[in-house]
């Protein structure tokens, strides 16, 4: 599916602190998927880390955590309760297995830290 662009600048993350190594799955002969015990890759063998945040948003009646992929050799880390700024973050929107809803998954190029970021050294 084609990603589309999230204009940042336009959405504020706050920063949970939580971050975990994305789990890698396997397709089974029925159909089905498990995990494999290992930690997911990306096409350059780059480790995938699932960072967690808070979507603030002033119009909405309820908060809302978000997951964010990032590739990245280094644990990626975000301060709790502190604003948080994606590099190049992009939404792919896809349906998830057994309930046929409509999902997005986000991923990102690093994270801002100031004037550095951690970011995918294959990006």
């Amino acid at each position: 599916m084609r990603s589309i662009p999230v204009d940042t600048s336009k959405v504020n993350f706050i920063g949970t602190g939580k971050a975990a190594a994305r789990a890698e799955y396997v397709e089974l002969s029925d159909g089905s998927r498990k995990r494999s015990g290992e930690q997911a890759k990306d096409e350059n063998g780059v480790p995938v880390w699932v960072v967690d945040v808070l979507v603030d948003d002033d119009e909405s009646e309820r908060a809302e955590v978000v997951a964010v992929k990032i590739s990245t050799r280094d644990e990626p880390h975000t301060e709790k309760w502190k604003p948080v700024r994606f590099v190049n973050l992009v939404a792919t929107p896809y349906v998830m297995q057994g309930t046929g809803r409509v999902a997005l998954s986000m991923k990102a190029d690093g994270i801002e830290s100031g004037k550095q970021h951690q970011q995918n050294p294959a990006a």
